[in-house]
């Protein structure tokens, strides 16, 4: 184990707010504590694992391959119609290249697409922008669930994963162009990315000064950084308090909140443009079992009955008014300051 000082500010004075066991994989009685800093509020791990003791807390079993959904003749059609409103949300709403004929159709289709759009965003079912020639980056790209998602909208997709298990679940899904290790020996040229993603990445990272920075050189002048954290601030770490499934130590060795990350990045070099925070129902449900596993035994009773009569109406609500349970930034380069000013 290591003692660190806070990474945005440097100051080694941090108040312990949080003690907790390994509540998501379990198997040991190890405890450990969140901090947050006195000089700029930030909250991290300390003391915590060094780089060559992480490993042993990512077990295979961490990176389990999803198995693919079983759906009928029917349930088949319907999903073949949605991906088609979705690829036309895409076109007309979002910048992606046009897969068909334009024109006056193209103006009606938005027209009548509109009130889906509108509710898919409100739904929480956000759409990534198009952005130059559509070359994007998956900064911990996991097994590659996201990254074949954005092969099949149309981007020119990349990977990187430190785990071989799960990499090599990702060429499986994307093809040869993951590669196995860290940020710093990836083989790519400055400004080679329009997108580069960091989808719940940046919170398991030991410098995300550093890995931030180096991001910076990656992004072409007119390129976007899409970061999504767990929400430090949301509704559901003040109520399910220890319990909330978003700290997870010791794989999580940052959290976030919004102010953190604006000053992170903005310090950097980086201008953020847009944030939001999520809607969905999972981190809800994942905090409501790590609650109930440790003080009663077998399953949550009414699981679903509570999901949808009280989690859905509550993420929702508290997800529009900025307490969801994470947190997505978008940013764009911004011109470096003087070192004096930083």
């Amino acid at each position: 184990m290591e003692t660190v000082v806070c990474e945005i500010c440097g100051s080694g004075n941090g108040l312990v707010t949080l003690c907790q066991r390994d509540l998501m994989l379990g198997g040991s009685e190890e405890t450990f504590t969140v901090v947050r800093c006195q000089g700029c509020g930030f909250r991290y791990l300390n003391p915590r694992p060094t780089e060559a003791e992480i490993g042993r807390y990512y077990p295979e079993r961490y990176y389990a391959p999803t198995p693919p959904k079983s759906r009928t003749g029917f349930e088949r059609s319907l999903k073949r119609f949605s991906r088609r409103v979705k690829r036309w949300i895409r076109e007309d709403f979002y910048g992606y290249p046009a897969s068909g004929a334009t024109g006056p159709w193209q103006s009606l289709r938005k027209i009548l697409l509109w009130p889906e759009k509108t509710r898919r965003v409100f739904r929480g079912k956000n759409i990534l922008p198009w952005v130059g020639q559509g070359r994007l980056l998956d900064v911990g790209c996991g097994t590659g669930v996201n990254l074949k998602t954005f092969q099949e909208q149309g981007w020119d997709v990349y990977g990187i994963e430190i785990s071989k298990v799960a990499a090599a679940q990702a060429r499986d899904r994307v093809g040869d162009r993951i590669h196995t290790g860290t940020l710093e020996d990836a083989p790519f040229k400055e400004e080679f990315f329009d997108v580069i993603v960091l989808s719940h990445t940046l919170e398991h990272l030991f410098s995300p000064w550093d890995v931030l920075a180096r991001l910076r050189q990656l992004l072409k002048p007119e390129g976007l950084l899409v970061i999504t954290v767990p929400n430090a601030s949301s509704l559901e770490a003040r109520l399910f308090v220890r319990w909330w499934v978003g700290w997870d130590p010791p794989r999580h060795l940052y959290h976030f909140e919004k102010s953190a990350l604006d000053r992170l990045l903005t310090r950097i070099g980086f201008r953020p443009v847009n944030f939001r925070t999520g809607v969905g129902t999972h981190f809800f449900m994942s905090s409501l079992d790590q609650f109930w596993k440790e003080r009663h035994t077998g399953r949550v009773p009414f699981r679903k009955l509570i999901e949808k009569l009280v989690a859905s109406p509550v993420c929702l609500i508290s997800g529009h008014l900025g307490y969801g349970p994470e947190i997505t930034v978008y940013a764009v380069k911004a011109p470096l300051q003087p070192a004096c000013c930083v």
